[in-house]
């Protein structure tokens, strides 16, 4: 017994140093120099500088928790824009309900030329088939508004804006000045939408006053001013004009002036900030010191725009001016596109003839657009017989 005894204890020695197990109580276990305790680092040690690192490890972390602040903040500041310019839409088309003139149910697409702007000072245009081959005018239905209902929730409002077959389809409203409503919508909450208005110089109530000038946001939703954008000539196309073409007219209502046509003849470029060259005055002519002064703006706009009707234009003409962002040159240059058009005459035909509208490639535009996009302004081309008090 004592040698099987022996041999038992010999064999569970054997065992334990060939596994290295030490079964001593833990009190009694001697610290190893191999066995430093060290501190347990949570998950974000990676991410966040600790007392240990060393200066370039720091640097690193801060570098990175700087970036993903930015990638935090750039990613809840568009999903406040998604959500703001969701809410402006639907808010828009509420508003159309209650006025009697729903928005018609159309998906939007921005046009790529908008969209990724490219040279459009060109000799010769594109190459490519016309967007569509059925260039017919569309046909208007006279705006009925619910005058009574819309001044009941915004007495502020003054007309009703509206291109036939599109989702520009809005009331028109005037605050004291050219500020409030960018960034509140038509109940006065704030929204990053705006709605659309006219400049606090106007008076709607002063037959004298011949311009009436409006403002809206160019969302990419195809809300509010979108559409204004569609008339901006598409230069790939062998029909550079085919929105205009197919939508020549605008329709306003007034309270007491009803539904009227206004017939679209000029469409330009203006810049707003001087340090890059000329600043077109478009926004504050609301009226004109007589013939030679309205016959001066005339030629000046068509001097600048971008395509020619088959429209004329005469002292006394009431004029629509519709104003929106437009950055062919980047975001960070402030530029606008801006669409004119001339209320139909009592006793005209409303129709517009749009097989004679032609592309201008010698619009006048401002130095620095040159100086970028290269060319220059060789002088007046347009038809100045189409002005009838010139």
């Amino acid at each position: 017994m004592a040698n099987n005894s022996n041999r038992n204890r010999n064999d569970r020695n054997y065992a334990l140093e060939k596994f290295d197990v030490d079964i001593r109580p833990a009190s009694n276990k001697r610290p190893s120099g191999n066995n430093k305790k060290r501190k347990k680092q949570g998950p974000m040690a990676s991410v966040l500088p600790q007392s240990g690192d060393s200066g370039a490890e720091k640097a690193r972390k801060t570098l990175l928790l700087l970036a993903i602040a930015i990638l935090i903040g750039t990613l809840a500041f568009l999903a406040w824009q998604l959500i703001g310019i969701n809410k402006g839409g639907q808010t828009n088309s509420n508003i159309a309900d209650i006025a009697g003139e729903p928005m018609p149910e159309i998906s939007y697409q921005q046009p790529s030329h908008i969209a990724n702007p490219t040279d459009v000072i060109a000799t010769t245009a594109g190459t490519l088939e016309p967007e569509i081959t059925d260039l017919t005018p569309v046909v208007n239905k006279p705006i009925e508004a619910n005058w009574d209902v819309l001044k009941a929730e915004n007495p502020d409002i003054k007309a009703w804006v509206k291109i036939t077959g599109t989702m520009l389809n809005d009331a028109v409203v005037q605050g004291t000045d050219n500020e409030y409503y960018l960034n509140h919508d038509f109940y006065g909450n704030e929204s990053i939408s705006g709605t659309v208005f006219s400049t606090y110089k106007n008076d709607w109530n002063d037959p004298n006053d011949k311009n009436k000038i409006l403002f809206g946001h160019n969302m990419e939703s195809g809300y509010f001013f979108a559409y204004v954008m569609h008339y901006v000539p598409d230069d790939k196309y062998t029909e550079p004009l085919t929105f205009y073409k197919t939508h020549p007219t605008v329709l306003m209502s007034t309270p007491e002036g009803g539904s009227a046509t206004y017939k679209i003849f000029a469409g330009i470029l203006a810049n707003t900030e001087p340090q890059y060259g000329e600043v077109f005055d478009y926004i504050s002519k609301t009226r004109f010191d007589g013939v030679d002064d309205f016959n001066n703006y005339i030629i000046d706009i068509m001097d600048r725009s971008w395509f020619f009707t088959d429209v004329d234009l005469t002292y006394g003409d009431e004029l629509l001016t519709m104003s929106t962002c437009y950055w062919p040159l980047g975001r960070n240059i402030d530029t606008r596109w801006v669409l004119f058009a001339r209320k139909v005459r009592p006793g005209e035909s409303e129709e517009v003839d749009t097989s004679v509208a032609e592309r201008n490639y010698q619009a006048k535009i401002f130095d620095y657009y040159y100086d970028i996009k290269g060319g220059s302004w060789n002088g007046s081309v347009w038809d100045r017989s189409k002005l009838l008090s010139y």
